[in-house]
């Protein structure tokens, strides 16, 4: 982790690792991720055009962001997902319930054109915070 005095980069060795940005910075006790996109450890993306695939590596890829950060999943606070089709809602929602389980934080859901290239069909992005 890279760390200022008021914030700390989230830096991951169990996720693929993006040239021009980090997956997460922790200000104080609240834990900003970045948009996660369906990409495996080596920054290939899993199932493309496939909603419901990608949706497991996404909640997949979130989970190995909280985790590297210690914030347990029941933390997040606020959930946007972006989907570029609304037929894809219902599975990528199904995805995100079981990732949560019993925790439901709100949630905004977005339907817009495209998400970096056509094979991309959702994006997720959270905040969590810690007590105390």
């Amino acid at each position: 982790m890279a760390k200022s005095n008021f914030y700390q980069l989230i830096q991951l060795q169990n996720i693929y690792q993006p040239a021009t940005y980090n997956h997460a910075m922790r200000a104080g006790n609240t834990l900003y991720v970045a948009g996660q996109v369906a990409r495996d450890v080596n920054g290939v993306l899993v199932a493309p055009f496939d909603a419901t695939a990608q949706a497991k590596q996404v909640y997949h890829n979130l989970g190995a962001v909280l985790e590297a950060a210690g914030f347990p999943r029941d933390s997040v606070v606020k959930i946007t997902t972006y989907l570029v089709d609304s037929a894809d809602s219902k599975a990528v929602t199904q995805t995100r319930l079981e990732f949560f389980e019993s925790h439901r934080p709100p949630h905004t859901g977005l339907i817009v054109a495209s998400l970096g290239s056509p094979e991309v069909r959702l994006e997720v992005e959270v905040i969590a915070v810690l007590e105390g």
